[in-house]
């Protein structure tokens, strides 16, 4: 596993370009946040920027990152208390001249603000980046963090404003909005779908794709199936959860007899081609996700979404221009919202060409990364 030896290597990279930008990854198995992570470090890459990863070391998640030829530094990154991590970061930082580092949540920001006040590097700067809904903490610590921090990053108007409501001590100045987005491939085949899942090319592919969780509403969304059991579709689920709510999502298939209208692919890497061969989303969260990627991914392939319209995806939804927003929980809303895309092929064209038009023009992943560049 990578040691210290790499801290000289990792500090001492090209100066003739941009300055060094260190990312901190410390969760112990490669999801969202990892990906997210990865497109953007390739991206910086492409830029001619130095990129660098600090993460734990956790062999799964490192070689992913050296295979996208990162230089990966492994720290125990173990929170708010973690002062060797935050004196081994110093010693990388120190010898990087002007650089950036971008952490993922408020702990590795501790971390970072750490890392800055015990290096001699005076051009540090510590951005990040906000990707969850919650409320704003005052206690002492964080007010203090709040001070350190050079840019607080979200990813939706949603989620600043769920951080603002209990009044934070921070600078509203530090403060930013930029709406994540995916990379689309250049060429991108869809997969071979209905002739995997035997499907008749007259039915009308649905499809949700993503964690098996409750709190994505899944339990919703089968109600709604059952309410549409004599409508030429079938539901289509891409992803894994744990066994015991993948049994329950089964058993429920069962109870409303609608086996034959859900299929349950598993996962699916990568994703796009797979969503590429819908013909329409579907998000039906219960919770509230500052900026879900899975109906950008949609509409980046032409597809409309039936989306809840509890998150930050109400931002760049718009109801019945590029998809079709629905109340979280109703089982009905979103039964007469899915018929209206199943019985419809008119309408489904017309929003899904909208949404494609409305991905390319301000949410595509070029727009992000502009306004992420600006804020180093």
């Amino acid at each position: 596993m990578l040691n210290h030896r790499y801290f000289v290597t990792f500090a001492a990279m090209n100066t003739t370009t941009m300055k060094k930008i260190f990312h901190i990854v410390s969760n112990r198995e490669w999801g969202g946040g990892e990906q997210y992570v990865y497109d953007l470090c390739k991206r910086q890459l492409a830029d001619g920027i130095d990129v660098g990863i600090f993460c734990k070391p956790i062999q799964d998640v490192c070689s992913k990152y050296e295979e996208a030829g990162l230089k990966v530094c492994t720290l125990p990154l173990g929170g708010v208390l973690d002062v060797k991590s935050a004196w081994r970061m110093a010693a990388v930082i120190g010898q990087a001249g002007p650089c950036t580092i971008h952490a993922h949540n408020f702990k590795d920001a501790f971390t970072a603000a750490y890392a800055r006040k015990l290096s001699p590097n005076r051009q540090v700067r510590v951005v990040m980046c906000r990707h969850l809904t919650r409320t704003g903490k005052n206690s002492l610590h964080y007010r203090w963090l709040y001070r350190q921090l050079d840019a607080l990053c979200f990813d939706s108007q949603i989620s600043k404003d769920m951080f603002l409501s209990t009044h934070p001590a921070i600078d509203p100045a530090k403060l930013h909005i930029v709406h994540t987005s995916i990379v689309v491939p250049g060429q991108l085949q869809p997969a071979p779908l209905r002739q995997e899942l035997t499907i008749a090319d007259d039915c009308v592919v649905a499809m949700y794709h993503g964690r098996l969780d409750q709190e994505k509403g899944l339990d919703t969304l089968l109600e709604a199936v059952a309410l549409l059991r004599d409508e030429n579709f079938r539901l289509v689920l891409v992803g894994r959860g744990s066994d015991a709510y993948t049994a329950h999502l089964q058993q429920l298939m069962a109870e409303k007899g609608i086996a034959d209208k859900v299929t349950m692919a598993g996962f699916r890497h990568p994703v796009l081609p797979w969503v590429a061969a819908a013909d329409f989303g579907i998000l039906a969260s219960i919770v509230r996700e500052g900026c879900p990627l899975s109906p950008q991914e949609y509409m980046s392939q032409g597809h409309p979404v039936v989306a809840t319209n509890n998150g930050g995806q109400r931002e760049y939804i718009v109801d019945g221009k590029n998809g079709l927003l629905v109340l979280p929980g109703d089982a009905q809303q979103l039964a007469q919202a899915m018929r209206r895309l199943i019985v419809d092929a008119t309408l489904r064209q017309q929003l899904g060409r909208q949404a494609k038009a409305d991905f390319d023009d301000h949410l595509n992943y070029e727009h992000f990364y502009s306004q992420i560049r600006t804020i180093y």
